[in-house]
This record gives structure tokens, sequence and C-alpha cells, in this order.
């Protein structure tokens, strides 16, 4: 082999050894790790918290689901997505002070709370109220995945970083951030056929209360109301 050849066969083997140390490198940076601080950030400014059919089923199995349905709120997105959201309670103000949770938070429009606290989270006493049964999504936090790739949806979490995160522990926050995107498909896939039929049932049994209550009538209440429809009619 000539001196030229030579020369060339080590520039290869150079070169290829500096790129396995640039990928290995790259490998150790891009390398995702992450141990709650506790900082308890994700639950002061959450915002409204995607909920799913797992969620659903284990608050249903762990008789909790009372505890959530004040701050469950069907919401239907601007591409049409419907999703079923823990809707957060909103700062306090002074001309909300008198009204309740569930009124402040049947008024208070959903894009004013992006920024707002968990209903469930105690900031008095720094602690989840629900731990135990905490929806999938937080589960999962901050890691999502959208069915391709995973991401991070907030980089300015204070967990990203930290070690002390096992090959188990990445494995299963993984798995959890799949089961989350299979659960929300599922959920959003249910919802608005759930939603038709509770608001045609609850149409229904409006439609039946009303008749029963014509049926109880007299026939001089009944021509006062008669009267009432005509007037109405006849002022628009």
């Amino acid at each position: 082999m000539s001196n030229e050849d030579n020369e060339n066969q080590d520039s290869n083997e150079q070169a290829q050894t500096e790129e396995k140390e640039q990928e290995e490198k790259a490998s150790k940076k891009s390398k995702f790790t992450f141990k709650c601080t506790r900082c308890d950030a994700c639950c002061l400014e959450r915002g409204p918290i995607p909920i799913t059919m797992w969620d659903l089923e284990l608050w249903a199995r762990n008789g909790v689901i009372a505890n959530f349905l004040p701050y469950l709120e069907v919401y239907t997105r601007p591409n049409g997505t419907v999703d079923l959201l823990l809707k957060p309670m909103p700062s306090e103000k002074k001309e909300e002070t008198e009204k309740s949770p569930e009124e402040a938070l049947k008024q208070t429009p959903l894009e004013d709370l992006l920024n707002e606290k968990c209903p469930l989270y105690n900031k008095e006493q720094e602690e989840c109220l629900v731990y135990e049964n905490r929806p999938l999504s937080c589960r999962t936090y901050p890691l999502d995945y959208d069915g391709t790739h995973f991401s991070i949806v907030d980089v300015d979490c204070p967990g990203i970083g930290q070690e002390g995160m096992t090959k188990e522990d990445l494995k299963e926050m993984r798995d959890t951030a799949k089961q989350m995107n299979f659960e929300l498909t599922r959920i959003r896939i249910a919802l608005p056929v759930l939603n038709q039929i509770i608001s045609r049932n609850v149409m229904m049994d409006l439609m039946r209360q009303n008749m029963e209550a014509m049926s109880k009538m007299s026939d001089e209440d009944r021509q006062k109301l008669e009267d009432i429809f005509k007037s109405a009619q006849g002022d628009q």
C-alpha cells in the first residue's frame, strides 16, 4: 500500500471518529431528563387542563368524580375540536368577591383563564388536593406526544434537565404521554356524540315537564297563558 493510500485511510478513519464523537455529543446534549422540583408553577399558571376518558373512569372507580364536576366544561375550539376541560379558577376581583366559584367560572371566558391556577390546587398549603387522582395530563407534563413526535410544552419548567431520571422513569413518562394522546383522541371522538345525546335528552325532559305542567293547569290559567303568548306575538 502506498503512502498516499495510507494517508487517505488515516484521513477517513479520523473523519469517522470525529463524526462519531459529534453524534455522541449531540445525543448527550439532546437527552431528555426530568425530575419534578415541586415548584408548583404548572399548578399555579397552567390554565385549562384537558380531561380524558381515562380520567373520568379513574374518578368514577374511586368515587371522587363529584370533586371535579363543578370545574368541568365542554369547550369547542375554533377548529371544531371538542374538548372536556378542567377549568381554572379566575383571579379574585372586586366585582366577583360576592359570587360563588360556580358563578365566576360560568361568567369568565376560557381565553381569560390561560394563566390561572388549577381549582384543585391549595396555594396556601402548596399541595394538590387530588394528587392520587390527578388527570393524565398532569402525570405526563411537560412532555407531550402528538402521535408521531415527543415535544416539551413548557421549556421553562425547572424540572427539565434535572438529574436522577432513570431509563425506567423515561420509558414510563413516554408511555404516559402516548397514552395521553390516545385517550385525548378517544374523548374527542366521543364528546360530540355524547353532547348531542345529552342535549336531546335534556330537551325531551323539558318538553315532558312543560306538558305535565300544562296538564295540571286550570282552564282559567291556561287561557291567561294563551293571552300572554298572543300579546307577546302582537308586540313583535
